[in-house]
Parts: C-alpha cells; structure tokens; sequence
C-alpha cells in the first residue's frame, strides 16, 4: 500500500510539473491558446470542492476547511483547466508549507468580482520574500519539491482570465492568498 501511495504521489507530481513547463513554455502561451481561456462556464463552488479533493490525494488526514457565499448554481465565465491548476496550486503550497491545523477556502462574491480566497496557519512568506514568490524557478526553501512556477504560472493564469492573485500581507497568522475573477 505504501508502494502504490508513493508511486501515485510521484505520477501526479510529475504530471503537474510537465503541465507547468508546457504552460511556460512559448508554444503554451500562443494567442490561439489564450483566446479560448474564457469559454467554460464553471460552478465557483464546484472547482473549489475539485481542487480541495485533488489535495486530499496528497494528504489524505488534512482537515480543508470550506465556506461559500454563493449558490450551488453560480457559475462564471472563465477556463476550468486555468482556474482549477491556480487553486490546486495555492491550496497546494498551503497543505505543504503550513502547521497544517488550518487550512479553509472560502468564496466571496462582491458587485463585480469572486473571490477565492486561500488561508493557512504556519510560518507564512517572511517579507523579504514576498516579491520573489511570483518569480519564475525562485524558491523560497531551496530543500522543498518543485521548479519555483506553481505561484508565478498561477498569477499568469488568473490575470490571462482577467483577474488577479494576491498575497494578502496583512494575514499574519500563516499565507492568504486571493484570487479575484470577475464574472
């Protein structure tokens, strides 16, 4: 079982690294590509239930806490496949990097954005580091898995959708971190 458990982990993290070197790549950012981002219609709090699901194969005891303003039947305009990679991503990161004791995704809705907002507990991004986590290959902890794209490919995502990725650096108690989509 621990074989097959490590095997799967491995498979998953290897199809999501050759995702993000596609999507870095020059052939991933042609404008054939980016003209199609917007044309899915997607349930808010379906692809949040998606990406907390796809977290809990990695780390199946972690508690993802989930809280929604909006309707069952909310959707958006935008790319599942852009939405969905920026949200496993963040939520991710928290899973990996936090005390893990608190972990939530919530979904705000204001006059003309939605907000996904992903929170942890832990250490946090120390403010020298802030600026460097949106960087392509920089990694704050050079021991930790990964090419140091997941956070940078997310803000390019989000702002391909029209919206945007922040870290909220007034969040104190671990990382929080917000994706704006407007609808």
């Amino acid at each position: 079982l621990y074989i097959t458990h490590t095997m799967n982990h491995n498979a998953l993290l290897l199809n999501s690294l050759v995702a993000m070197l596609y999507d870095s790549s020059e052939f991933g950012q042609t404008e054939e590509m980016l003209r199609a981002v917007r044309s899915d219609m997607v349930s808010c709090n379906e692809v949040a239930s998606e990406a907390i699901g796809y977290i809990r194969i990695h780390y199946p005891d972690l508690y993802i806490g989930f809280e929604s303003e909006v309707d069952d039947d909310f959707c958006i305009r935008t790319s599942h496949q852009y939405l969905m990679r920026s949200l496993r991503e963040i939520l991710y990161n928290a899973a990996k990097y936090s005390d893990r004791q608190h972990v939530v995704v919530r979904i705000e809705k204001t006059d003309s954005v939605v907000r996904f907002v992903i929170e942890d507990t832990g250490r946090g991004i120390a403010e020298k580091d802030r600026e460097l986590v949106f960087e392509p290959f920089m990694k704050i902890d050079d021991l930790s898995e990964g090419l140091g794209l997941g956070l940078p490919l997310s803000k390019r995502h989000i702002e391909t959708l029209g919206g945007r990725l922040i870290l909220d650096t007034d969040y104190h108690a671990g990382c929080r971190f917000i994706i704006e989509i407007p609808y």
